[in-house]
């Protein structure tokens, strides 16, 4: 097997970094296994609790500054608020160029830190809110007066300028309100994107999955009707579920929600757009998979990007197993590599969370394009070929075809790297509809009042 990365896979565009096991929480979910009494300290993934000092984590700033720049860099823990050096970090990474944003449960932000983190240049913070009922919130996260501090820790934010997400994690005692919970981060507390994650099996997670396949599906229903209903309003993602991407084409083989990643890597960003770093330096394709490349104290970055089995391995998606392997959406998909190492031992294993039949789908799909004189000779590669038009493409290479003005292209830099090929193909395909012969200042204002995703990434001057 080679150990040069896929030109697509040449570098991270998302890093996750956990500078912290020290917690004000104690979720039963976490994947760190952070604060509160440990659980997992006999596991070897989970035994060294140390912390990069300042000057190693500046280090580690530098290398990914140089082998990974303009990558969205999330600080989080833990509580990474609970580091004093919190500020000099991000200062310095902001320094680099990178773009950081803050993971917090949101108990520590006040007005004063929330004024520091924008001066320091944080782009925005992301929230945890995981149930409209204060006790049932704080039982998940095992503090009282969590989900009181979650909630004004938002309504700050909102109120110094600093944006942030909330994210929601999936599970029985929240799956009947996840409308009315979207509903209260996009109208009580502002947010112009909810994520709903779906439970990994790893940390303290592994000790809760209380959700089979049939009723993940029918969250997937759920956030495929919240989707359609906050259109141009709030961003809702679905995090660690890319089999999701087959619900979204059954409805429509065009959906505009449709996401997946370049070079083959289909719903799964881990190892080949997104990677993670623990605390004491370990570096892993994905901060829910206990699996490791090596360490940042002993090897440099792009060496254990580019040739460490773990991050090697992963990359290997034409060796899926099961019925991942055998899927005709694998290549949209491909599903989630941390809940199949989690449940199945393997990154290549299947994803346990799917009940998708191989080849069901694209039979359905080559009928319907054979019926429309569009081919279907071939169902796997009918759905391969009709598929690829449909979905957006995170990782794209920022190219420019149409001329841009200086200041419009200076403004891109407003948006995330890994999203700005994206959004730049966008941009010149509105300038090449409305007949605009160079995308100006003035087509980016007009382009972008139209859509929520950008106000995200910072008003214009």
């Amino acid at each position: 097997m080679s150990t040069l990365p896929a030109p697509a896979f040449s570098r991270p565009y998302v890093i996750s970094w956990n500078l912290t096991y020290r917690c004000n929480l104690a979720c039963e979910h976490c994947y760190l296994d952070a604060g509160g009494k440990p659980k997992l300290e006999d596991d070897d993934a989970f035994a060294d609790r140390g912390e990069l000092s300042t000057e190693e984590c500046k280090r580690v700033i530098d290398e990914i500054a140089t082998f990974a720049p303009e990558s969205v860099t999330i600080l989080t823990g833990g509580e990474p608020l609970l580091r004093r050096d919190i500020l000099q970090i991000i200062r310095y990474a902001a320094a680099k160029e990178l773009w950081v944003v803050v993971g917090t449960n949101g108990v520590s932000v006040t007005e004063t830190l929330a004024r520091l983190l924008k001066d320091e240049g944080v782009r925005g913070l992301a929230l945890s809110l995981d149930a409209l009922d204060a006790d049932r919130h704080d039982d998940f996260r095992r503090v009282r007066g969590a989900w009181l501090n979650t909630v004004n820790g938002a309504k700050t934010l909102a109120k110094v300028g600093l944006p942030f997400i909330v994210q929601t994690t999936v599970g029985a005692h929240n799956a009947a309100e996840l409308e009315a919970i979207a509903d209260f981060a996009h109208d009580t507390l502002g947010a112009k994107v909810w994520n709903l994650y779906f439970l990994v099996q790893t940390g303290r997670g592994q000790f809760v999955t209380d959700l089979d396949a049939a009723g993940y599906s029918g969250v997937l229903a759920d956030l495929s009707r919240i989707q359609k209903k906050y259109k141009d309003r709030m961003v809702c993602n679905a995090k660690c579920a890319p089999h999701y991407v087959k619900r979204q084409f059954e409805e429509d083989v065009d959906n505009p929600f449709a996401r997946v990643y370049e070079g083959g890597a289909g719903g799964c960003p881990a190892g080949t757009h997104y990677m993670g770093i623990r605390p004491n330096g370990d570096v892993t394709p994905c901060p829910y998979l206990p699996v490791f490349g090596g360490s940042l104290r002993r090897d440099s970055l792009a060496n254990l990007w580019n040739s460490s089995a773990a991050f090697v391995e992963i990359r290997d998606r034409n060796s899926l197993e099961g019925r991942c392997g055998a899927c005709e959406l694998s290549a949209h998909c491909g599903g989630c590599r941390a809940r199949a190492y989690g449940v199945h031992g393997s990154v290549l294993a299947e994803d346990p969370i799917c009940d998708h039949e191989p080849g069901t789908f694209a039979d359905a799909l080559a009928r319907a394009l054979d019926e429309a004189g569009d081919g279907g000779e071939n169902a796997f590669a009918a759905t391969r070929d009709r598929l690829a038009v449909g979905s957006q493409r995170f990782g794209t290479e920022a190219s420019t075809r149409v001329a841009w003005d200086d200041d419009a292209r200076e403004r891109m830099k407003r948006i995330p790297l890994f999203v700005r090929g994206m959004v730049v193909q966008r941009v010149e395909k509105w300038c090449r509809e409305q007949g605009k012969p160079r995308v100006t200042l003035a087509e980016l204002e007009a382009l972008r009042s139209r859509m929520p995703t950008p106000k995200i990434f910072g008003e214009s001057d």
